[in-house]
Formats: structure tokens, sequence, C-alpha cells
């Protein structure tokens, strides 16, 4: 893309935005020494306050792409064969006592 585009550079604040998306140095100051005169106090101001936020961004994208190509922690895996769990049983008695009980709740309550 032509950043010195007539069509484009329409504003001092469109020329600012042109200057902040080169990322070499050299083509910055060359596009400041381009840049209308009657524009060029403006231009500058708008480049100066919106510098600091294009350079963060661009140090946020750059650390960004670094964990993009770190690789990922490896999940745990899981163990083949299940452990056995220990598991108490209780003593028939003491089931049937129990089915006992309800039952005989249920049949009182019927009645």
């Amino acid at each position: 893309m032509n950043t010195l585009d007539p069509s484009i550079l329409t504003s001092p604040r469109a020329y600012a935005a042109a200057v902040l998306v080169e990322t070499a140095l050299d083509r910055r100051q060359w596009l400041m020494e381009r840049c209308p005169v009657e524009w060029r106090a403006q231009v500058e101001e708008h480049v100066k306050s919106a510098w600091p936020k294009v350079a963060a961004y661009r140090r946020h994208r750059a650390g960004r792409e670094e964990q993009a190509r770190e690789k990922p922690t490896a999940a745990q895996r899981r163990d083949a064969t299940p452990k056995p769990r220990h598991v108490s049983r209780s003593a028939p008695e003491v089931g049937n006592a129990a089915i006992a009980k309800l039952r005989d709740a249920i049949g009182k309550g019927a009645a």
C-alpha cells in the first residue's frame, strides 16, 4: 500500500495514522519530512500522543506471538488400569433389618 496516496491522506489525522503504521524509523522520518508544512505541527502532536499506545500494542502482540510459539504443558495422564477401591460391605442381617423396618412403615401407613 502506498502511504502517500493523496486520496487517503486528506487530513493531519490521516497523515499521522500513516506515520504510525510504519515500523521502520527511517520510513517514519521520511514521511514526516514530506508532511505538508501547514499540517506538520498537528501531525507531530498526533504522533507523539499516539506513539506510546502503538508501542504498547506492538509489545503486547509480540508477547502473544511468543506465547503462541511455546509448546503447551502436557496434560496429566490417567492410569491405564483402574485402582481397586476399598468398599466395606455390610452384613446381610443389617440390610434385611432395614428393609423390614421400611416394609413395616409402609404397611402401617397404608392401613
